[in-house]
């Protein structure tokens, strides 16, 4: 039996209370030989120092019950560690999980943990000690995320306020550097490339005028959006997002249609992977990682490779979808090597 640490978010989600699930959980873990020690996360304890201490304690893994804000503090605590983080995903948009197409089924999420195997993922990183998970922005989303997590907490007064900040929202000035020439990190080519000259090709900066720019870590961010379909989180690179040419409304018609995990491609957003990059702008220009406010530009983004241990199914186990999801969940690429239940330590 695998000893484990369970730390819990009593109220994530949007229908019965997380401590109501505790009982099947605790079972659903059981069954699979693995005993779980409680810990439910408190406005006094940070979810990140109760996991740095099972680590300490000499736990097999740490299990977070919760949302992906949970998950996101707990994981800060495992960055480097040697045991896994495992994930019961019971929050309200489950977008880390879903990156890493996991169950919600809570008794499939547990034959995931007893039976799954190890992944060493990347995490963003920014100013050097800002970790994210899901995606970090630049522009009018770092304005309008706070108010979104209003609205999701039930402030349905905010949406008037968070469209009224949309539409009066214009272009600003940013200027980009990337750790490798341009034309290197850019996966899905322009129709027209007016800032780029043959005599420039190899250049690793340029200057744009846009309505936010989204580097993510995973293909999902927010409440369910598919901002990054082709991100992978251990590929060892950031995709970044530009969003210059569009009108208010084209802005809102493709949140609206990447919305709920579903994706569809817009030729005016512009692609780029990079390991690094960094923008700045005579604009004070806000900037969030996950949804949280960080300040403002200048703004440097890097990726941590392999900084965490994640249990993901293995290339044995079903693949699992949301019975409403029409697109599925990323993916990792599988292992080579099948990682069994006695293995997991």
């Amino acid at each position: 039996m695998k000893h484990a640490r369970l730390i819990m978010n009593p109220v994530s989600g949007t229908d019965e209370p997380n401590s109501m699930k505790l009982p099947d959980i605790i079972a659903a873990l059981e069954a699979e030989d693995i005993r779980a020690d409680l810990a439910f996360t408190k406005p006094d304890e940070s979810p990140q120092l109760i996991a740095q201490r099972a680590v300490a304690e000499g736990y097999a893994m740490v299990i977070v019950a919760g949302g992906d804000g949970t998950v996101s503090e707990v994981a800060k605590g495992l960055l480097h560690a040697p045991i896994p983080l495992g994930i019961l995903p019971i929050g309200t948009y489950n977008n880390i999980a879903r990156s890493f197409n996991l169950p919600t089924d809570l008794t499939q999420a547990c034959h995931v943990l007893a039976r799954g195997q190890i992944k060493s993922i990347d995490v963003g990183q920014a100013n050097g000690e800002h970790y994210f998970f899901e995606a970090a922005g630049v522009g009018l989303d770092a304005i309008i995320f706070p108010l979104g997590e209003e609205i999701k907490g039930g402030r349905w007064g905010r949406m008037l306020q968070a469209f009224r900040l949309a539409m009066s929202y214009r272009p600003q000035p940013m200027r980009i550097e990337l750790d490798r020439p341009v034309v290197e990190a850019q996966t899905r080519p322009l129709l027209r490339r007016p800032f780029l000259q043959p005599r420039t090709a190899n250049a690793k900066e340029f200057q744009i005028q846009a309505l936010l720019v989204v580097i993510a870590n995973g293909p999902y961010y927010g409440t369910g959006f598919t901002v990054a379909p082709d991100a992978v989180v251990d590929d060892g690179l950031l995709t970044m997002t530009i969003y210059r040419r569009f009108s208010k409304w084209e802005l809102v018609r493709h949140f609206w249609s990447i919305s709920r995990g579903q994706h569809r491609y817009d030729p005016k957003i512009e692609t780029y992977q990079v390991a690094g990059v960094r923008l700045t702008s005579q604009a004070k220009l806000h900037v969030h990682i996950d949804g949280h406010a960080i300040g403002e530009v200048p703004v440097t983004f890097k990726v941590i490779k392999q900084a965490l241990k994640v249990i993901v199914p293995a290339i044995n186990t079903p693949t699992y979808q949301r019975q409403d999801d029409p697109n599925p969940p990323v993916s990792l690429p599988a292992d080579s090597q099948k990682i069994g239940k006695d293995e997991l330590t």
